[in-house]
């Protein structure tokens, strides 16, 4: 009987100061040869992560693969097992990742009892192996199978974490179903080389469960109060003292909303994935910094905690914003007013970089913060406000406030290029208010927009100089 098993590569992040390494997808046949290409050793670059200091040298290194199980008929495969994934590694808060083929120089897969080997590929070779002679008629298992878990073993990886870092010792922290081995020697601390690197080491991913290719049915979200399943969620809690709890918040969340999944035209419960730590980032996230050892937190009147959701079946994920409301939380709407914009005006972040190309036209109103902001160019600029919440974009003072200058000229007031919009004579050292940048007229000259009004009012800029 043929084994069959198709290693799909996922495009990997770019990999830091040093040249990409190029692979090719693996369609995978027993007995089948197949090329992969590299240009240099295959290695997840940290070189860009900065030095590694004594009490900050853990490096946190997370596979995440996805297999599917084959398709077959009466024992003939029909359609060929996927395999693929990555290899994420993180240090002082950067993080690279490589796929499959580039992460080791040697990938194999395993039913997880030990007892089949269903796929190896030697990128030395560049040829699949097979191991049909492996087989043991017990397990009769020759290909991979949905619902079925398999190890998978990935050998010759290697780390640049650069030259600051020659000599060090780092320590890796895995998640409990991974192990890594130097030699045959399970280890956690390695000693990188004169030039910051470590090579030739071997990761086990064990009990990766082989989903359903067969089941394409997606993942929802169950409200068990109202009995329907919803896209954005919501839920109504007291602060106690002020204060909330991240793990009793989540366990509350967790009986209002079950994520399900059709399955043989029955709806099954799906695990939820969140777990407290990820509340505790979203909070933070959204400026919530207080979350104490404990995991209470000063409850402000509203937030969302994302519930998400995987389906151990087919692999499947959902995600439900939900909106949390606590009327006796403390208030986050931000003061705000309503101004008028008197000059066409942009966004902008708080670092004064324009973002987009929506624009406010001018006459319309816009909801801004109380005060100004001075951002990092040393101009004024307002906060938008929307729902009574800061936006992060801003909008340049001048064209709501104005700027007073002072006329160094008398000075009519125009309408257009050619016509005065009133018989009016601003006197030399008038104070007068302009709003925004000049316009250009047909007349070639520059002028400013004055008056807090519609009309179309105007002033020559070289009056001002």
């Amino acid at each position: 009987m043929k084994k069959n098993l198709r290693i799909v590569s996922v495009a990997a992040a770019a990999l830091l100061a040093v040249a990409p390494v190029v692979a090719t997808a693996m369609p995978v046949n027993a007995d089948t040869t197949a090329t992969a290409t590299t240009t240099n050793k295959p290695t997840v670059d940290l070189s860009g992560a900065g030095s590694v200091s004594e009490s900050n040298d853990t490096v946190n290194v997370t596979p995440s693969f996805t297999l599917t199980g084959a398709i077959a008929t009466n024992g003939v495969v029909t359609t060929s097992a996927t395999l693929q994934g990555t290899l994420e590694a993180s240090l002082n808060g950067t993080t690279v990742s490589a796929n499959v083929i580039d992460a080791a120089k040697n990938v194999k897969l395993t039913s997880q009892t030990g007892i089949t080997t269903i796929y190896s590929y030697d990128a030395q070779q560049k040829k699949l192996v097979n191991h049909l002679g492996d087989w043991n008629e017990s397990s009769k298992d020759v290909f991979v199978k949905a619902g079925n878990k398999y190890k998978m073993t990935l050998k010759g990886v290697g780390f640049s974490f650069g030259s600051a870092n020659a000599g060090k010792k780092v320590t890796f922290k895995l998640p409990s179903n991974v192990d890594m081995l130097s030699g045959n020697t399970k280890v956690d601390t390695v000693t990188l080389d004169q030039f910051g690197n470590v090579g030739d080491l071997t990761f086990v991913v064990n009990n990766i469960k082989a989903y359903d290719a067969t089941n394409n049915n997606n993942v929802s979200f169950y409200n068990t109060n109202s009995g329907m399943i919803e896209t954005k969620g919501s839920y109504m809690t007291l602060a106690e003292n002020g204060k909330l709890n991240v793990s009793t918040l989540l366990d509350s969340l967790k009986k209002q909303y079950q994520a399900v999944q059709d399955q043989d035209g029955k709806l099954n419960n799906v695990n939820l994935t969140t777990t407290a730590d990820d509340v505790k980032a979203e909070l933070e996230k959204a400026g919530i910094k207080d979350v104490d050892a404990a995991g209470n937190f000063e409850a402000p009147d509203t937030f969302t905690v994302t519930l998400n959701a995987k389906s151990d079946v087919n692999g499947k994920t959902a995600s439900l914003p939900v909106v949390v409301t606590v009327p006796n939380g403390k208030s986050t709407v931000v003061p705000s007013q309503s101004k008028t914009i008197m000059h066409n005006a942009y966004y902008y972040d708080k670092n004064a970089k324009r973002v987009g190309t929506d624009k406010v036209t001018r006459y319309n109103t816009v909801t801004v913060a109380m005060n100004t902001t001075k951002l990092a160019n040393g101009i004024s600029y307002y906060e938008v406000i929307e729902n009574g919440k800061a936006t992060g974009k801003y909008i340049n003072a001048d064209n709501i406030d104005g700027t007073k200058r002072t006329l160094k000229h008398n000075a009519y007031v125009y309408k257009t290029s050619k016509k005065r919009a009133n018989k009016v004579v601003l006197k030399k050292g008038t104070e007068v208010t302009t709003y925004g940048g000049s316009y250009k007229f047909k007349n070639g000259k520059k002028y400013y927009k004055i008056g807090a009004d519609t009309k179309k009012t105007y002033v020559r800029v070289e009056n001002f100089d």
